[in-house]
């Protein structure tokens, strides 16, 4: 019994470490298992130069830092042989801890009672780096295991790689390919001796060795000679070389900065690098050509920022590749009060008169309009679903009569483009600016209506260059590139050759420009430049886009929040700018290339001699002709209309009717006007010829059916009714066709006559509010209009 007594207490003791055991073993079995035996990937860093090399942005790595480039297949030999004298001579005689430095290292820390030394070798800074934590005992003992574990199961090589790939080089840079770029501006499998070592000295003390501060710079430059005497001792270097690498210059890069006239590209073009596998994008921007186009902005701004425009943005773009040369978002990114940050290249807007040179285009592809057509600049009435109807006015609020296609475009006319527009159908031109990229238009019914060819179809200033692009590529789609080795996508025909070759023979044309656009004006330049303004309703937006035979300027001017401009344009506001950016650039753009003087007329189109003001052949009774270019087949072969000899009564100056005497009657060469252009010709005070026939010698009336119809206004008009203005201004134009034209009418408004006209027919009637019935009555015949209604709302 006493023999059991002694022997229980042993057996429990034995039972009590056999339990404790088991509990260190599977505590020891946890910790090895929670151990990181992987070697970690980041997502590298995208760099971003521009196309001369100069540093544009980064796009942070995964982590926020940069770097963590990979590594040339074959590890440089000079950047290997420096960083394993530094960190680990004997790395590849040992399985990831080598073990007499950490018997140097327990004594030091031994001795000192805190650790000096933590005898880290590549593979534990691997660990490390990977894991960071406190310098304490227990962190350095996981350390070693990961480092032993990271070279069983990957490998010396790798774990090589994998430090030089994530080693903190200073300025937030990891690795050493990104380091090489940053302070010497070139890969690393370049890097000569001396700097290889200045490099492999900086992750033991990035922050203490900053290469861009004086006293870091001189530390790292005395780590860099030890360095390289050690790869001396070790047979890497000669004498010579080491001679050689010790007084030799460093070469460094000063620190990188991104230029503040391109904030917003390093914002567009960050955002397209983050989609790229390469660490090292260049871009197509050119920042000296940045730097010019953000400079004449801002000096352009100086210039009218009096008459209230707040804000600008400006593309540059090379026609043969689509590269993006300049992109400049807004005056200044940082400007709050003119809310810089936002990049006006891709900010919505509306276009004014900016699209018009494609209304024209479509016009012309559909065969019913040549560049000699007639448009007549006079007053319009435009019905609208929405609206009801009205009165559109061209920016001057003047009328010019009757305009050839070429002048009417070139001068930029609003009533003739709404003319062709409403020929060539809304939402034909709709689909057209989809297919060409402008983006978000919507398909509402009557959303745009004519009023699409004077700019309420929002487009950016981006959407604006690819369209523009199309008419510099005669007729193809210009896919804009923002980087130099991406491929071009493939262009789309959006137009035929020869009507893009048309429109840009108009566009480019001086003298098609007057009278709106003087001589010597911004739109005028000394070599081909196609050009065209836009200004939006009240003066909000100034546009102007111009290309050469090689280079595309487009600028817009105006007011982050939509504020008016007083009076500035796209000619007085836009061009000035767009005219100095094209001059800048085209001086040094290809200079090997001669430049075009003007522009050729389409691919076989042929010169005719048309009269100026009816577009028709030019007769002998035209006192002047012009020669413009038709496509075959599309000549025009009737005589001029507009001027012709009129047979008059010499006794009272009127139309000689068919019973006059032959005694009686002179012939005289006189403009002969159609009814259209009969109020504006008076406003012009124009020698017309008369439309009444002489009473002393009237054709023979029996021959004439009497009529009258209402010609303007038609079908129902609603109108408002303002009490503040002046009742000579509240009227409503009323204009009546007459047969015979010699007739008097009478206009009656809800029964009651409140007038008796002769030819031209016209009254303005002062509106009152409510619902009238307007007729027009013959005062010799029974004959009366059909009725027009007219709501007037107050």
């Amino acid at each position: 019994m006493a023999f059991l007594r002694r022997l229980t207490p042993r057996l429990r003791s034995k039972r009590t470490w056999a339990v404790l055991t088991m509990l260190l073993a599977g505590a020891a079995g946890l910790y090895v298992r929670a151990l990181d035996d992987t070697l970690h990937s980041v997502e590298p860093s995208r760099l971003i130069l521009d196309r001369r090399g100069r540093y544009l942005g980064e796009v942070p790595a995964g982590d926020g830092e940069l770097g963590y480039w990979p590594l040339p297949y074959v590890m440089p030999e000079r950047v290997v042989a420096a960083t394993l004298v530094t960190e680990d001579q004997y790395f590849y005689e040992h399985p990831g801890v080598y073990l007499p430095s950490v018997g140097r290292a327990v004594l030091q820390n031994v001795r000192n009672g805190r650790v000096i030394s933590g005898a880290s070798t590549l593979a534990m800074q691997v660990a490390r780096i990977q894991s960071p934590g406190d310098r304490t005992l227990p962190r350095k003992a996981a350390e070693a295991l990961e480092a032993l574990l990271l070279i069983r199961g990957h490998g010396h090589e790798q774990v090589l790689r994998q430090y030089l790939t994530f080693a903190p080089y200073g300025n937030r840079a990891h690795g050493v390919a990104r380091a090489s770029r940053l302070y010497f501006d070139k890969p690393v499998e370049d890097l000569s001796w001396a700097q290889a070592a200045f490099l492999a000295g900086l992750p033991q003390m990035p922050g203490r060795m900053n290469p861009f501060t004086p006293d870091g710079l001189k530390r790292a430059r005395k780590r860099s000679h030890r360095i390289l005497r050690e790869l001396r001792n070790k047979g890497f270097l000669t004498v010579e070389e080491l001679h050689q690498a010790l007084q030799a210059d460093l070469g460094l890069m000063s620190r990188p900065r991104r230029q503040p006239e391109a904030m917003h590209a390093v914002l567009e073009w960050s955002a397209q690098a983050k989609r790229r596998q390469a660490p090292i994008s260049v871009a197509t921007l050119d920042l000296e050509i940045q730097e010019q186009v953000a400079s004449i902005l801002r000096d352009n701004l100086r210039r009218i920022e009096d008459s209230g425009a707040g804000n600008t943005s400006a593309l540059v773009v090379d026609t043969a590749t689509g590269d993006i040369l300049a992109w400049v978002g807004s005056r200044d990114f940082f400007s709050e009060e003119h809310k810089g940050a936002i990049d006006f290249v891709v900010t919505k807007r509306s276009p004014g008169s900016a699209l018009k040179p494609f209304i024209y285009a479509l016009g012309l592809e559909k065969g019913a309009f040549t560049a000699a057509s007639e448009l007549p600049d006079t007053q319009m009435e435009v019905r609208s679903d929405s609206i009801g109807a009205y009165l559109p006015e061209n920016i001057n609020h003047t009328f010019m009569g009757p305009m050839l296609l070429r002048e009417a475009l070139a001068n930029s006319r609003n009533i003739p483009a709404l003319r062709v527009l409403s020929e060539v159908g809304v939402e034909p031109a709709l689909r057209f600016f989809e297919s060409a990229g402008v983006k978000d238009i919507g398909w509402e019914p009557d959303r745009y209506g004519l009023g699409l060819a004077v700019g309420n179809l929002p487009v950016t200033l981006e959407e604006l260059a690819r369209l523009y692009g199309a008419l510099a590529r005669e007729g193809e789609s210009l896919p804009l590139r923002r980087f130099v080795d991406e491929p071009s996508a493939a262009p789309k025909r959006l137009l035929h050759r020869e009507t893009a070759q048309l429109v840009r023979h108009l566009l480019s044309d001086p003298q098609a420009r007057r009278p709106m656009f003087p001589v010597g004006g911004p739109l005028d330049f000394p070599y081909a430049v196609a050009v065209k303004t836009g200004t939006s309703q009240g003066y909000r937006d100034a546009w102007t886009v111009a290309f050469s035979d090689r280079l595309l300027v487009a600028v817009w001017v105006g007011n982050h929040d939509w504020r008016r401009m007083r009076g500035v344009g796209g000619a007085n506001g836009a061009a000035v700018a767009a005219h100095r950016i094209m001059d800048r650039v085209m001086a040094s753009h290809r200079p090997w290339q001669p430049i075009l003087d003007v522009f050729p007329p389409p691919d076989g189109a042929v010169a005719v001699d048309v009269c100026p003001l009816s577009g028709r052949l030019a007769s002998t009774d035209c006192p002047h002709r012009k020669s413009e270019w038709f496509f075959p087949g599309s000549a025009p072969t009737e005589r001029c209309p507009f001027h012709s000899q009129v047979k008059l009564d010499r006794r009272n100056g009127l139309r000689a009717g068919a019973t006059c005497p032959a005694s009686e009657i002179i012939s005289r060469v006189m403009l002969d006007l159609p009814d259209t252009y009969t109020r504006w010709a008076r406003s012009q005070h124009l020698d017309l010829a008369p439309r009444q026939e002489s009473p002393l010698c009237p054709s023979r009336e029996e021959s004439v059916m009497p009529k009258v119809a209402i010609r303007e206004p038609r079908g129902t008009v609603r109108l408002l009714f303002d009490p503040d203005t002046p009742a000579s201004s509240s009227t409503l134009r009323l204009e009546a066709e007459v047969t015979p034209s010699t007739e008097q009418i009478v206009w009656l408004v809800d029964g009651v006559p409140v007038a008796t006209v002769a030819y031209p027919h016209e009254y303005r009637w002062s509106v009152t509010p409510g619902r009238h019935v307007i007729t027009a009555a013959m005062s010799r015949h029974a004959e009366v209009s059909q009725p027009l209604t007219v709501f007037v709302e107050d």
